[in-house]
Parts: C-alpha cells; structure tokens; sequence
C-alpha cells in the first residue's frame, strides 16, 4: 500500500487536496470516482518512496535545529506557522530537507494537525519531538513547545560537542603512537636484523619475540584483518538484539571511570527528557515509554519499562522508582520530592542542571584517567620496540671489543 498526495475537484467545482493510500495511481482515481471527486494530479508521499530515498533524504541536525528555531521565533512573534514555513522552505532549506518541509506545509494546509505531518517524516522527527508539538498543539500554546525544542536540541549538540572535544586528543595521542610502534616494527627492526644477523650476534629473546610476532603478522595478516572484521561484526549483531545490547549496556555501566561517565550522560539524558515531557503535559505513562528511547541505555530503558508497568498497577511514581537499580539516591528523592509537590518537571529540571554542570567535569576526569592508561601501555609498546634494537646493538658492540 503506498501513499499519494492528490488534488481532486468536487461536483461544486472546487478544487481540494489531501493525502490517501493506495495499491496504485489508478486505484486512487477510482476510489476518488466512488466519493464524486475527479483526480487531477497525484505524487507519491516521501515516506511511500522506499527506505533508500527516505535514508538519502535524512535531515541533518543542523538543518532541524534551524528549522525549529526559525518556527519557534515565527510563532513567538505571532506568524501563522504556514507562513512560518513557507518563509523556511523558500529562504532556508535546501535539498532533501527542502521536499520535507513542503510535504508538511501541505499536509498542513490540506487539513492535517502539525503533529500530524510531522508523523509522516520518523527519519527526520523523533517521537519525542512529535509528542512535545502534539503537547504544544493540544494546550495551543505551540510557541513554547517549539521553544523548548529549541533549548533541547541546543543541549543535545553541546553534549556531542564535548564528547567529541574530549575524545580527539586521546585518538590523535594513540593513532600517533600506534603508528610510530608499527613502523619501527615493520621497517625499522628488520633493516636492523640484517645487520645483527651479519654480525654473528645472538639475539636477545625479548627481540626474537617481537620478530616472531611480527613475522607471524606479515605472514598472516589477512586472517588478522579477517578476524578483527568477524569480531566487530559480531559484536554489532550482539548489539542488535535486545538481550545483547542490554548485556553490553549493563557492563558498560560497571567499567571503572568510563562506566560513571555513561552512567550520568543517561541520567541527564533521562532527567531533561523527563522535565521537558512531563512540563509539555505530555501523559506519564507514554512519557515513560518514550524515555527507555532516549536514555541511550538498554538497562535503564529496562528499568523505565518495570516502572511504567508498576505505575500501571497502581503503585506511585516513586515507589515503582525504588524498585530500580540504575537510578542513583538522588533521583529517587528527587521524584519523591516532586511527585507529592505535584512538580515533577521542576524537581527533574533541577537534576538535569545538576548533572549538566556535572557533565564536564565527569567527562574531563574520564579521559585524564583514559590518557594516563593510554600512556603506560603505549609508552610500554615503545619500550618493547627501542629495547628490541638498542639490546642487539649493545650485543653487537661488546662482541666487537
């Protein structure tokens, strides 16, 4: 069943528009006939066109985040969001985004809620995105929903900017290293060996060793390629199902200083989704589902199911929490606190200040304790490939006094 958005003309004359499925073009045409309505023109939707193009028309972060923001400034200054993206589609978007937000301000203006019409682009829209817009649409205040998508996806883009910071360092330190260790390995040492060898010089073990490994390596090194390509994919496998992400998620949480730091991006994760959901009015129990999508964990999205199904039996907020092993005292007090209050949003809003501020630093001492391991154990590589020429040559030199 595929799509189509039409224009039709009524036995009064007038021309309408709108969006229905159907097995084909001609289908459409006859089922329109049914209902007294002539098909003038027809195209497939965006979502209708397949996977390949939905993927090929894949908004990019920046583009959604200035199409937001420039919503959110229109309605804020009372511009009717059709003209809103209108102005959008004709001065801002380019490309693939372009076609998109022309479906919606069709979609729109044939009769459809903005909710709606976002539903129909889940490549570029979110669940949480749509649910803060239906928010925004069912108490009619849509500027501050959109507004506060905006201070969200701010927050998400400064989060991938940190990480991103702090990572490049010890990626550049280690991709250095590693190659520096491979080349004295790969060309340096075995110039030298010839020399050694030449020299009727016993080589040290610690040398023949590394010449073992190093000749096994050149030897077999398609099947070490191999075998790394069968690991990573393997592990992406594992990662695809429900029981091996939510093993490997729950182990990611236990490893020493990189588990505290996973460990808190969920917890923000979840406290800034939570306050913006629950201030948007969105229903607690859909809030719940919506969170196990966002935390990025597999364990805590386990626990955010338990506690929606305890919340479901009748248990409070704050109870079914207590019961849930990835959520930290703080957390727990903080719901209470917010749920007898009746300001869960507030209360939640708090934490995800906390844990904001808490943020950076977590993420600065993760990867000081990460550029230290890295040190030692690339400075140990080094070690072992200077040992391995500078032995022989002393060898070599007392063999010649």
């Amino acid at each position: 069943m595929k799509e189509f958005r039409y224009t039709a003309l009524t036995t009064g004359g007038q021309v309408i528009a709108g969006i229905r499925q159907a097995e084909s073009s001609a289908l459409l045409g006859r089922q329109l006939f049914e209902q007294n309505l002539i098909l003038l023109d027809n195209r497939p939707t965006l979502g209708s066109l397949g996977k390949t193009f939905s993927l090929a028309a894949r908004a990019g972060r920046r583009d959604l985040r200035d199409f937001t923001l420039h919503v959110a400034t229109c309605l804020a200054a009372g511009i009717p969001i059709i003209s809103a993206l209108r102005d959008f589609e004709r001065d801002s978007a380019s490309g693939p985004f372009k076609r998109i937000i022309v479906d919606i301000r069709e979609d729109i203006a044939s009769g459809s809620q903005v909710s709606e019409a976002l539903t129909r682009h889940p490549e570029v829209f979110s669940e949480v995105y749509i649910a803060i817009v239906t928010a925004g649409q069912d108490s009619g205040d849509m500027s501050r929903a959109f507004g506060d998508l905006v201070t969200h996806l701010e927050w998400l883009d400064d989060l991938r900017s940190q990480t991103k910071q702090a990572l490049s360092y010890p990626m550049l330190l280690a991709g250095g290293v590693i190659g520096l260790f491979m080349l004295m390995m790969l060309y340096v040492l075995p110039r030298f060996m010839d020399i050694f060898k030449g020299g009727e010089v016993e080589l040290p073990a610690m040398t023949l060793a590394v010449l073992a490994v190093f000749d096994w390596i050149r030897v077999w090194w398609p099947l070490v390629v191999l075998g790394m390509a069968a690991t990573a994919v393997s592990f992406t496998m594992l990662r695809r199902t429900d029981q091996g992400r939510l093993w490997i998620d729950t182990m990611a949480l236990k490893v020493p200083v990189v588990g505290s730091f996973l460990h808190k991006i969920a917890l923000s994760r979840f406290a800034r989704h939570f306050s913006l959901l629950f201030a948007s009015g969105t229903n607690l129990l859909k809030l719940l589902d919506l969170l196990g999508d966002v935390v990025g964990n597999a364990a805590m999205a386990k626990d955010l199911r338990e506690i929606r199904d305890r919340v479901m039996t009748g248990e409070t907020l704050a109870e079914a929490f207590s019961h849930a092993s990835t959520f930290p005292p703080l957390i727990l007090r903080l719901v209470a606190v917010g749920e007898q209050a009746g300001q869960l949003d507030t209360t939640l809003g708090k934490a995800a200040e906390y844990l904001d501020r808490e943020l950076p630093r977590a993420l600065k001492q993760t990867f000081t304790a990460l550029e230290a391991v890295m040190i030692v154990v690339l400075g140990a590589l080094i070690a072992v490939a200077a040992l391995s020429v500078l032995l022989p040559i002393l060898n070599l030199r007392s063999a010649l006094v």
